[in-house]
């Protein structure tokens, strides 16, 4: 249990101090880092397809039953623990996931002071789509899951809708 506690202290010490840290100035001590990763606080970033994100959530999900689900939540009712709330929205947002390939659609533009369009933003135009609407872009470099998992921790999770955090949900609920 103390194990945990200092682990989890590491992952939010290095985003959280009377409230966001600025991305220059999040420091996580490498040894620090190996003790979070090695309790499963912290992690390597991710560099993932949206393709091999779906593969990897219709793997997944055959392997979480409903049950599992449920109890994890109602269990979250007691010990307060947030993190397993969060698989609810995860799963039932799998759930609704349609087997596809990314298909590009324009997501966002900006624009400069003659007009012209100086950036365009993209994202998956099928899982757009879906019901609730899901942000699937075609590449994920780099991604930090650590961010992730402290939201997840600490709040719940709060990108729920985005297929990454989907995925990495349940990857968490799995294990």
């Amino acid at each position: 249990m103390e194990d945990e506690k200092k682990a989890k202290n590491i992952l939010f010490k290095t985003y959280w101090k009377n409230g966001w840290i600025d991305d220059k100035e999040r420091r996580t001590i490498p040894t620090d880092f190996e003790y979070a990763k090695s309790k499963g606080f912290m992690f390597e970033p991710l560099t993932i397809s949206h393709d091999q994100c779906f593969d990897k959530i219709f793997e997944i999900l055959p392997m979480i039953s409903l049950d599992k689900v449920a109890k994890a939540f109602l269990s979250s009712l007691s010990n307060r623990r947030l993190d397993l709330r969060s698989s609810l929205a995860s799963y039932f947002i799998a759930k609704q996931l349609v087997p596809h390939k990314y298909t590009t659609a324009l997501s966002g533009q900006s624009f400069g002071e003659n007009g012209e369009v100086t950036h365009e933003s993209h994202t998956c135009g099928i899982c757009r789509d879906l019901k609730y609407g899901i942000i699937g872009y075609e590449k994920y470099i780099n991604e930090d899951l650590n961010v992730l998992n402290f939201e997840r921790i600490k709040w719940g999770g709060v990108r729920h809708g985005q297929l990454i955090y989907t995925l990495f949900d349940l990857q968490q609920l799995h294990t």
